[in-house]
Order: C-alpha cells, then structure tokens, then sequence
C-alpha cells in the first residue's frame, strides 16, 4: 500500500489551481517489501537492500521503501502473493513454490536437471521462457521487478550420505516446491514442505532427514551446522522473485515510475545473478571447515536420477494442458532455452 506524506495534501489545498505540476513534485511515496526469507537471504543482501538505497537516493528521498523480511508483517510465505494482490504490501520477495498452482508455469524452471548451470545463466533462461509464456497469465497485473535462478540446489543431509536412489528410501526431505516434491518421490523420500525459518530446528530435531536448496542459502541460515553430507551433483535451481503490484506502480508520478525502471531488467537481473555465482565456492569452504563432507554422485547413478524424474516432466506437462496451454511445446521450449543460456548435461 503506497503512502503519501501530508504534504501532499497541503500542497494540493494551497496550490493546486495554480501550480498542480509543481506542488506533485514534492510529494513522497512510501512502498513496503515483504519477504519470505530474511535479511542475510543473497536476495536482500544483493538485490533488495541495494535496489533500496539506489531508488531512494536517486529520487531525492522522495521514494522511500520499507523493508520487513522473515515475514515480519505477518501472515505466511504461501500468504505473500496475495498480500501484493490486495496492496496490503507493494512489493513481495518470494520463490514460485509458495504459492501451490499460482506460479506453476514458473515452477517448470525448478525442475530437477532441466535448467542446472550458473545462476547468471540460468537466469537468463528463466526471464526468457517468462516472457515467451507466462507474462499474460502468471504475472497479469504484476510488475517484475526482478528474477535470478540460484545457484545450484544439491541435496545435504544429517546423517546419511546418498548415493543411489536405495539410500533415499524413507527419508523425509525439505522440498520447495510441488514438482521439486514430486521428484523427491520418484527418488525414493517423502518432500516436506518447510519455510526456511523452519528448516534449522527440523533437521536438528531429526524431524526431517535432509534438505534440497542452493549452496549460497546454506551459511546465512547456519545449516551447515546441522547436515554432514552435501551431494555436489547439481539438481535443480530454484527461481526467486521480486514483483511489484502494477496498480501500486502505476499510482506512482511518471519520475518515480522512470527511477524504478532505471533500477531493474534483464541485465540486471543477470548481473546480481553473477554475484550469487560468487557465493557458491565460499559456500562450500565454510561447510568443509566445519567438518562438512561434500561427495558426488557416482556417474552409474545420475543417468538413473535423471530417468526417474522424467514422469514429472509429464505431471507438469499435462497441468499447461489443464490450463488451455501448449504443455509440450512449452516444455520442449524450456528446454532449448536453458540449453541455450549454458544447461549442463
């Protein structure tokens, strides 16, 4: 919900017949962001924080935002879209599986070995096949204002090192998301779904056997400090996004809106996706040093994951279909874009 400070008002009472330019000039808009994840989340320190101080200087103060991570304004992760709907909040930082059958055309992007690679890559991927797809339906009445791929989401685990599909039987699995879920089960788990906030006191109580999310989450969390094995072998990325309600844009004078755009698209997106590239060699010199042990996959079994995962392509396939889509061409089309932005094999 934007607001307007009261100069506004008096300004309009004052001067409106003669000057009405000149008085909306000075007026000041306040935004809120709402966040799932919190403050030392690589979005906020390398998107959101920084996004902030550049709109507010660059308007002269005029555009301030306010910041509330950790979902300090109440209400929960999968509460967060539709808090932006309503402009409860203007802004909101989310990932597409928190919100069940919203952003399933999205949630293709987070498909185990559909899109692993760099983050900066596979961002450039995922901002293409949004646009190709899902700009008229996923995201009508919704401004982007950002969106990267992490790095590489792997599977780390308290106590049980996997390396084959028989070592997952029965093992509970942090899941982000519905077809990340689903490829949890075809891999022998049980997904769980659990906010970040969660994670730490699940897996230190053993309620929860692992956990599937990017390296560059791992330390601001402190989740190394309750895993002891992290697979190396790339599953998937994970989208994250920054939307904006359009109407809260729009409410905005026609200089504010121009600070904004100067401050988001695609080469940005990317470029803050280059940072997150940085984070994940740190990553995992922390988790080592503190007695972490990263492993691969062995190669006779990554042809056999990559098998089992393929009749989630088609429960994903068959949902576009469900909703008057090209399921298919849709996924054939993902599938040359990451390639193209640097998939790996």
């Amino acid at each position: 919900m934007i607001r307007t400070t009261r100069r506004q008002f008096t300004a309009l009472a004052a001067a409106a017949a003669v000057t009405p330019a000149a008085a909306f000039a000075e007026d000041s808009y306040t935004l809120k962001i709402h966040s799932f994840s919190g403050p030392q989340a690589p979005e906020a320190i390398h998107m959101v924080l920084p996004f902030i101080e550049a709109v507010e200087a660059q308007s002269n103060g005029r555009l301030k935002i306010e910041f509330y991570p950790s979902m300090q304004l109440g209400g929960s992760a999968s509460d967060l879209v539709e808090q932006m709907e309503d402009q409860v909040v203007d802004i909101i930082v989310g990932i597409p599986g928190l919100t069940p059958g919203r952003f399933s055309g999205l949630e293709g992007m987070d498909m185990p070995f559909t899109n692993v690679g760099t983050s900066a890559g596979q961002t450039g991927a995922l901002l293409t096949f949004a646009d190709n797809w899902l700009m008229e339906d996923e995201f009508a009445g919704i401004k982007i204002l950002h969106m990267h791929a992490t790095d590489a989401a792997v599977l780390h685990t308290v106590d049980t090192q996997v390396s084959s599909m028989d070592d997952m039987q029965g093992l509970k699995v942090r899941a982000p998301g519905r077809y990340t879920g689903e490829a949890v089960k075809a891999w022998g788990g049980t997904p769980i779904g659990l906010s970040l906030g969660e994670t730490y006191e699940a897996l230190e109580r053993h309620q929860v056997d692992g956990m599937t999310i990017n390296w560059a989450i791992v330390t601001p969390y402190k989740l190394q400090e309750v895993t002891k094995y992290h697979m190396e072998t790339p599953l998937y990325q994970n989208a994250i996004f920054v939307l904006m309600n359009q109407g809260s844009f729009e409410a905005l004078p026609e200089d504010l809106r121009a600070v904004i755009d100067a401050n988001i698209g695609f080469e940005k997106s990317v470029e803050i996706a280059d940072q997150i590239d940085g984070l994940t060699a740190d990553a995992k010199e922390t988790i080592t040093a503190e007695g972490g042990t990263l492993y691969a996959l062995p190669e006779d079994q990554i042809a056999a994951w990559k098998a089992s995962v393929e009749p989630v392509y088609e429960i994903w396939i068959e949902e576009m279909n469900k909703r008057g889509l090209p399921g298919q061409e849709m996924f054939d089309d993902l599938m040359a874009i990451t390639a193209k932005f640097g998939r790996t094999e």
